[in-house]
């Protein structure tokens, strides 16, 4: 099923996201090593850090927290999390590495990831608790952001506004899930549940994703995102 829409919005990439952190350097180092990942910005001072990186052809943000705490997690069968195709040749690697670095890892059978229009992959914990997932891509690909998982108590409330407001599309929706599809070949896929989850709950200082309708990824500028951002 795919339904297309009037709307005014024009949503050509998701660009990038911002994950809380609770230890900057910590959470740095994870990406470097994991994802060979490259510091694009850092800036601290008494209150905050900040650390934009580049990961493939997208970028991420670790934002140190005050008070909010990411959970000690018994799972990983929860939400938000965070999806990246990794190259084919890398993948193994990547997903080794992972593995004996993560407290959590578990793979994701084909079934589950159905409707990300990807095989299965490997869903774990970064260094801090966040849940991120890694699937194989194809020879030519390069390490990217693919898509991004939200829950939410109204489906079809979720799904009206991603199509009516951002002009996404809806590739499918199935029981409680639903997929939607972004212009650049990456996805929102929304998980109706009955009660959202802890973090989906929490205000974390700097938590966002970007929607971009720019051609030229805001990443691959070669100013490096302001102070302000």
């Amino acid at each position: 099923m795919e339904t297309t829409s009037s709307a005014p919005g024009e949503v050509r990439h998701l660009d990038h996201f911002v994950l809380p952190v609770m230890d900057p350097d910590r959470a740095e180092k994870f990406y470097v090593e994991l994802f060979g990942a490259r510091v694009l910005h850092k800036m601290s001072d008494e209150v905050l850090t900040r650390i934009f990186m580049k990961i493939g052809e997208n970028h991420i943000g670790l934002f140190s927290q005050s008070k909010a705490t990411i959970p000690e997690r018994e799972s990983v069968d929860s939400y938000p999390r965070c999806a990246f195709i990794v190259p084919e040749a890398e993948f193994e690697k990547t997903s080794g590495l992972i593995q004996n670095r993560s407290s959590l890892a578990r793979k994701i059978m084909d079934r589950e990831s159905s409707g990300c229009g990807l095989p299965g992959g490997l869903v774990f914990t970064d260094s801090e608790g966040n849940l991120i997932e890694i699937f194989k891509g194809g020879r030519a690909e390069t390490t990217r952001v693919h898509h991004l998982h939200f829950d939410t108590v109204s489906l079809d409330q979720s799904i009206r506004f991603y199509t009516g407001i951002l002009n996404l599309n809806l590739l499918e929706q199935r029981g409680e899930r639903a997929v939607l599809g972004i212009p650049a070949g990456q996805a929102l896929v929304l998980h109706q549940v009955k009660e959202l989850s802890e973090v989906t709950r929490t205000t974390y200082r700097g938590r966002h994703c970007l929607l971009c309708n720019e051609r030229e990824l805001p990443c691959d500028r070669r100013e490096a995102p302001s102070s302000r951002d």
